[in-house]
């Protein structure tokens, strides 16, 4: 059912359609690559079946399929005005994309799933228990490369003060909404929150062995004004990662 040959070089013909001079292409094209592995790693360390494992790597994949799309259109990851969960949704099952993957439907409805609310701010509570362990591995390993992908390709540093709603979001041990996010201080701490909505200690276990997550925080340049509260906040952020 899964053929692994065939589903990297067909991510690769639809990839090789868009910009490859374009650096947010080439980006998301390796950062797909990472996360099918991630999600495959995380299904192996949680028992899951072999075809399970491969499913998970499937969503891997694809989970980013609209973010190409979206760079074409507006030169930017910003979601708030097109969701690229909801492209890559239309592409792979109202295109029809998905059948040059997997020939077989029998998993549609969970791929469709995963993919739909990999990028948003909850899983909502009517997905089937197979549609949310497959949503929630999906969220974890993407989380865990992001963090890779900042160390790798953003200058990451804080100037400015963050927003009190930010701070007690982070002090109460949860992610950051992005309705939430003033300015560019906010918008890197909700990447650093991404540490309280991981799903399941074998993500984190995966993150802390990696060492992207510590890299991540050493790597944030911070001016003197602002040191002392992140210095407060990295520390309250390590400890998670050590649960």
């Amino acid at each position: 059912m899964f053929d692994f040959n065939l589903v990297n070089q067909k991510f690769k013909d639809y990839v090789y359609n868009f910009d490859l001079n374009n650096e947010k292409i080439k980006l998301k094209y390796n950062h797909s690559i990472e996360v099918a592995n991630i999600s495959y790693e995380l299904a192996d360390k949680l028992n899951l079946s072999e075809e399970e494992k491969n499913l998970a790597k499937l969503i891997g994949y694809l989970h980013d399929i609209g973010r190409f799309k979206q760079v074409t259109m507006t030169d930017s990851f910003k979601d708030k005005n097109i969701d690229h969960a909801d492209i890559g949704i239309k592409i792979l099952f109202e295109e029809g994309l998905i059948r040059n993957f997997i020939k077989d439907g029998k998993y549609d409805e969970i791929i469709k799933k995963a993919i739909k609310y990999h990028n948003k701010y909850k899983v909502i509570n009517s997905l089937s228990d197979k549609e949310k362990l497959f949503a929630n591995i999906i969220r974890d390993s993407d989380k865990i490369d992001i963090f890779r992908v900042r160390i790798e390709n953003y200058h990451n540093v804080i100037l400015e003060a963050p927003s009190p709603k930010v701070i007690k979001d982070i002090n109460d041990g949860k992610q950051i909404n992005i309705v939430d996010i003033k300015n560019k201080t906010d918008s890197l701490l909700c990447t650093m929150a991404f540490i309280f909505d991981f799903n399941y200690k074998e993500s984190i276990n995966i993150l802390r062995d990696k060492g992207y997550y510590k890299k991540f925080l050493d790597n944030i340049k911070v001016n003197d004004s602002n040191k002392e509260l992140f210095n407060e906040i990295k520390n309250k952020l390590l400890e998670r990662l050590e649960v």
